[in-house]
């Protein structure tokens, strides 16, 4: 019988800023060194003939290779600063007669105006005619290849001396960020498999491709003493296919004069006559508004063959260069005008031998009749697009390094020696998927009470998979789980939970083997104490339904009126923070970690933080108004976050006892062993039927609250049976489902959601200005109180 925990992937790196994360506007230098960290171990070098060989061989067309250009970059100046470097540098190149229907334009003053960061390259490659030539304004939509300037060598990007290749200087790494911020913006505006860039250092120049894998950078050459190199470089960019270039020829951009063109223009004008019950079309018009590219793209699938969708601005784009960098869209179906809109998402996924397509493991959770998840209806690779860059890694010894699982031990694990000489390149294919589903964020909740509806639909889904198909979905998070609107038999409009993004699932079966991806598992802000804590410890039941409270959290905290004083602060400081343990590695923070121990919800400062049924009044008002913030202005969701508060801590004081155990060498068992956490939910009869939990009020157990509180002083056997609660799907379940039926709950039927409580501006490496000021005492939630906090602890696997 297979336990119920299943490797882990090591998390490396703290989530970007923006999206989930506490800073919404993230300054320049955070984003330039958020970037930068997550190229470490993704940066090579390769001489300049063999750089141009592997990715811009000669052609019959052509050039004279052997022609000196000498005089080329003469009036190129040096010592007079970058802005006066542009204009004799674009100059140069457009009067040389080689960048065919390209010319180079100097942008280095003007940023893209749909760029909400305003991020402007010094100058770029782009068709004649734009308006990015005419109005000198950068345009991530058109550039082919970006341009940076520097005065010197002392901003170089790549260090050939360094093991990593990331340079040691503060000049260069910010200068590494600052191109992997352009990197970044260039594969979110356009359909590409990878693209070049070019960094002029003084006299100096490197060149760079840059996939989903990571950039190859090339040795750095002398350009006004070898203007031919970088003659070379445009020429055969500028007369290479559009392939070659890095454009996807499955994704066809709509123009205006298009067919495509006219029919998306006919469905923005239908956008005032839309009811409110039409919300894909709405939010797909929506989709369709600003500057942003249109596409036409292709998904092919093996069994109904090629199906093509237009598609304006993605939902959902992340960040970065080196990864997935999954894009998500509301498309409009050309091949199938029954179905007019679904859901296309297009990634670059991860290949390992063990991993499958999300849209296979979809399917089969559809045949297998797993409840409230998307349904997969077309499917496939993108043909022939593969990332490169992992393919030049060499290992200590000289040889090529290939993404493979070749040298392991009999229980399918690496050797510690092939562990050492592992390429850290992973190799991405280009994938997409189409599922019916159009859902609504899980943040657009309209009350509390539809927001605890919806995380109970997709624990359903979670138990579901873990019993019905033995997957686990190892990816909980606020941007998985959706909601899915109805009009109900009285006109009211009702929720249906959706768990969405399974492409991290694990079958059960491979419970023993080494982790399929170890960059990454899980999204930060989302994952347990545990898994945050010991990265290399197995991902237990328990720690998918840590994650399904910290959803609940995150969305009350932004949402729901309460007594928190700082949201971005303990967003911040719950949510984002790390403890830093190498140079971009980092384990739990000390506020979530400290929440869990204490059971008690609460900020930095150690106050405690209830959730209101309606807005604070000043307390002059209340005052005046004669009213307070008493037990009777709390809302539901305290009851239910104190509750699986105590239930997680009690996991964690046995795993720490058993830590403790066998530090003393008084245990024999290894903290996570059978006595805490490997018992199988298999073996709980009252949750053997996968559809037990269906009327979750039989449950006499689960119809009142457990009123005593968890303190150290408890014994093993209460800490166990509270413990044992989270080791399957049902208690918290039931305890959701039957605090929404309860009566004397009284959940606000309206005016509980509240507009964004965390400040778009909020900075955490800014301190805010502060003042006195008188306030009435915080009210404490109910039964939340706190106790010993408890040692820091640490996990054993």
């Amino acid at each position: 019988m297979a336990s119920n925990s299943l490797n882990a992937t090591p998390p490396r790196l703290r989530p970007l800023s923006g999206l989930f994360s506490a800073t919404q506007r993230p300054g320049v230098a955070t984003v330039r060194r958020e970037l930068r960290e997550t190229m470490i171990h993704k940066l090579l070098g390769l001489p300049y003939d063999e750089w141009m060989a592997a990715f811009l061989p000669a052609n019959d067309v052509g050039i004279n290779e052997n022609a000196s250009y000498e005089g080329l970059f003469d009036k190129v100046l040096l010592d007079q600063g970058e802005d006066k470097m542009y204009g004799p540098f674009v100059d140069a190149v457009n009067k040389a007669d080689i960048l065919d229907r390209f010319e180079l334009a100097q942008t280095y003053s003007k940023y893209d105006k749909t760029d909400n960061a305003q991020k402007k390259a010094d100058g770029g490659m782009y068709p004649k005619g734009s308006l990015a030539v005419k109005d000198k304004r950068t345009d991530w939509a058109e550039v082919e290849v970006f341009i940076e300037c520097k005065v010197n060598d002392s901003c170089d990007p790549y260090d050939e001396n360094a093991r990593d290749g990331i340079p040691f200087a503060d000049s260069k790494r910010d200068a590494l960020g600052q191109i992997a911020t352009y990197a970044s913006s260039v594969f979110e505006y356009q359909q590409l498999t990878h693209h070049f860039s070019v960094v002029i250092l003084g006299s100096w120049a490197r060149l760079a491709r840059w996939d989903r894998s990571g950039v190859i950078f090339s040795s750095k050459f002398n350009y006004k003493q070898e203007p031919a190199k970088l003659a070379r470089f445009f020429w055969r960019v500028a007369h290479a296919s559009a392939e070659v270039r890095g454009h996807d020829h499955t994704a066809t951009r709509v123009l205006p004069g298009s067919v495509d063109y006219e029919l998306l223009q006919a469905w923005k004008a239908k956008g005032k006559t839309l009811s409110d019950s039409d919300y894909v079309a709405k939010r797909f018009i929506k989709s369709l508004s600003g500057d942003r590219p249109w596409w036409r793209l292709t998904v092919s699938d093996k069994t109904h063959g090629a199906r093509d969708f237009l598609v304006g601005r993605p939902t959902f784009a992340a960040a970065g260069v080196v990864g997935r960098g999954t894009r998500g869209y509301i498309a409009l179906s050309i091949s199938d005008p029954s179905m007019p809109f679904v859901y296309l998402k297009d990634c670059w996924r991860m290949v390992h031998e063990r991993s499958k397509l999300e849209g296979d493991i979809l399917s089969y959770l559809n045949e297998k009749r797993v409840a409230n998840i998307p349904t997969a209806l077309y499917h496939g690779d993108v043909e022939g697009q593969v990332t490169v860059s992992q393919t030049f890694w060499k290992a200590p010894g000289g040889n090529t390094a290939h993404d493979t699982n070749e040298n392991v031990d009999d229980g399918g694990r690496k050797t510690e020696t092939e562990k050492k000489n592992t390429c850290r390149l992973k190799t991405h294919q280009h994938y997409r998927l189409v599922v019916r589903e159009v859902g609504v964020p899980l943040q657009e909740f309209p009350t509390g009470k539809v927001l605890i509806q919806v995380i109970a639909d997709a624990i359903k889904a979670h138990k579901d998979a873990y019993k019905k198909a033995e997957v686990m979905h190892r990816d909980i998070s606020v941007g998985n789980i959706l909601m899915i609107p109805h009009v109900g038999k009285k006109g009211r409009t009702k929720y249906r939970g959706l768990l969405a993004d399974w492409e991290l699932s694990k079958q059960r079966s491979d419970e023993d083997m080494d982790p399929r991806h170890p960059d990454r598992t899980g999204t930060w802000q989302f994952m347990s104490v545990h898994a945050l804590s010991e990265p290399e410890a197995q991902i237990q039941i328990a720690d998918e339904l840590e994650s399904f409270l910290h959803v609940m959290i995150y969305c009350a905290i932004r949402y729901l009126p309460s007594t928190c004083r700082n949201v971005g602060e303990f967003m911040y400081s719950f949510f984002d923070d790390g403890e830093r343990v190498g140079e971009a590695e980092y384990t739990c923070g000390l506020l979530k970690r400290s929440v869990i121990d204490k059971a008690k919800l609460q900020a930095s400062t150690g106050q405690a933080i209830a959730f209101l049924r309606r807005p604070r009044l000043p307390p002059s008002e209340e005052r005046s108004a004669g009213t307070d913030q008493g037990p009777t202005t709390m809302h539901p969701i305290n009851g239910i976050i104190v509750q699986l508060l105590k239930w997680f801590r009690a996991r964690y004081m046995l795993l720490d006892s058993a830590e403790n155990a066998v530090i003393s060498g008084s245990g024999h068992e290894k903290a996570g062993s059978s006595s805490v956490s490997d018992s199988s939910p298999d073996s709980d009869s009252s949750d053997s039927n996968p559809d037990s939990d269906c009327d979750p009020s039989s449950d006499s157990e689960q119809s009142h609250e457990d009123n005593s509180i968890v303190d150290e002083s408890q014994s093993q056997k209460e800490l166990k049976l509270f413990a044992k609660k989270i080791q399957s799907h049902r208690h918290m379940r039931t305890l959701l489902i039957n605090a929404l039926k309860r009566k004397e709950a009284a959940w606000p039927t309206s005016g509980d959601r509240q507009r964004d409580q965390l400040d778009p501006a909020f900075n955490p490496h800014k301190q805010a200005k502060t003042r006195e000021k008188r306030t009435a005492p915080e009210p404490e939630p109910q039964d939340q109180r706190s106790s010993k906090r408890l040692r820091s602890v640490t996990f054993e696997a």
